[in-house]
């Protein structure tokens, strides 16, 4: 009899435990809703559930920019800012911004990120209705892995670089110029980025002098000796890289031998 007891009751605690199981994972499911996302369509969400984390997912196929804008709404015609988050294909998230809110919804803040081809998610968790718009713009670029992979930069040339968010936060681009007789070397340089991108000229042996020279996020310069003479003439480097070493640093830039 004694014996009969305990396998009720063990069998009640596990008949119980399973109850729980899958109660928890009826709730893991209304958690997470995932949507497959149009880039460049407009959504809005109504239903107005904290709960419910909502993923957006999408591909694509070339590295580029991507611009998130979103506002929630309260009340009606109250806005506010709400935060986004960015996701690798398995939703692990990568970075998350705060956008701002505005008075409208056309004038809705939006956040910038340089992504590689690619499946991503979106995820946006909110008790309010909340509006989501994206867009995607290619960069075709060509660069250097390493130095000796560096490509060339003809005069009055313009290379554009994407660095992505969530690759590794090691990852340089490199060019080269080479000067074919002395002369004083005139860049651009130009970023949009959640942190400061460096741009930096690195002579090699053969141009025969030392030192670099380095273009903090934006700006033009005309580099030259120390003694404003013009450089000798040989091959010269242009490494581009984040200024710390953070994967979530991420953007675009645009870089020109004038």
């Amino acid at each position: 009899m004694r014996e009969k007891k305990i396998w009720k009751r063990l069998a009640g605690l596990a008949a119980a435990l399973c109850l729980m199981m899958l109660l928890s994972g009826m709730t893991v499911l209304a958690a997470d809703k995932v949507e497959n996302l149009a880039l460049g369509q407009v959504y809005t969400n109504t239903d107005q559930d904290g709960s419910i984390t909502h993923c957006y997912r999408f591909t694509v196929k070339n590295p580029g920019t991507l611009t998130v804008s979103a506002t929630a709404i309260a009340g009606g015609n109250y806005y506010l800012g709400v935060n986004v988050s960015l996701c690798n294909a398995r939703g692990k998230v990568l970075t998350t911004e705060y956008i701002n809110a505005m008075s409208s919804v056309e004038s809705m803040k939006a956040a910038v990120f340089g992504i590689n081809k690619g499946t991503y998610q979106i995820k946006i968790q909110t008790p309010n209705t909340f509006i989501l718009n994206t867009q995607f713009k290619k960069i075709v670029e060509k660069s250097g892995k390493t130095q000796k992979k560096a490509v060339s930069l003809k005069k009055g040339a313009t290379r554009y670089g994407v660095v992505a968010i969530g690759e590794s936060a090691k990852k340089t681009d490199w060019y080269k110029i080479i000067l074919k007789s002395p002369a004083k070397i005139k860049l651009e340089f130009d970023s949009l980025s959640n942190r400061s991108l460096y741009a930096t000229l690195v002579p090699s042996k053969s141009a025969g002098i030392r030192g670099t020279y380095t273009i903090y996020r934006s700006g033009s310069a005309t580099i030259q000796t120390t003694l404003g003479k013009n450089l000798p003439r040989g091959t010269y480097y242009l490494k581009v890289y984040r200024s710390v070493k953070d994967s979530s640093v991420n953007g675009i830039y645009s870089i020109k031998w004038k």
